[in-house]
């Protein structure tokens, strides 16, 4: 249930900017997801909670701010219509901004994108990496 609190904090009122989220994450890197398994996983604050997580394996492309985990694993929800879950899928490319325990919602700041250099995306990674050079 722990994680359906984050979740619930995906139709928040608050919306944070680009800015805020990079300012408060560890680290923020892209990458290209090779693998993803489904995965237990305990809360850290009640060991006897489990619940069911995707957990992706990756190659980085791209760092801009902070350490990629030394795991080399991120992990989500399952995907489901409305549970902020990013969908994990080998092959993709990804934003991540993993939070203490590597999940990476989406309102955490991660995404997803089919292509670098498409019209959306380009102009999303060029302001990460004005970011990084700003901090």
């Amino acid at each position: 249930m722990f994680l359906s609190i984050q979740a619930m904090a995906c139709s928040s009122l608050s919306h944070p900017t680009d800015a805020e989220l990079f300012a408060g994450a560890k680290a923020v890197f892209r990458a290209r997801v090779t693998e993803a398994k489904l995965a237990k996983f305990g809360n850290p604050s009640n060991p006897s909670e489990v619940v069911e997580v995707v957990e992706a394996k990756y190659e980085i492309r791209e760092v801009y701010k902070g350490t990629p985990l030394a795991s080399g694993v991120v992990r989500d929800l399952p995907f489901g219509p409305g549970n902020c879950s990013l969908g994990l899928m080998p092959g993709m490319e990804y934003v991540f901004y993993p939070d203490k325990n590597d999940m990476v919602l989406i309102f955490s700041g991660s995404f997803g994108y089919f292509n670098a250099d498409g019209t959306e995306v380009k102009p999303k990674l060029e302001a990460l990496r004005t970011l990084a050079e700003s901090k």
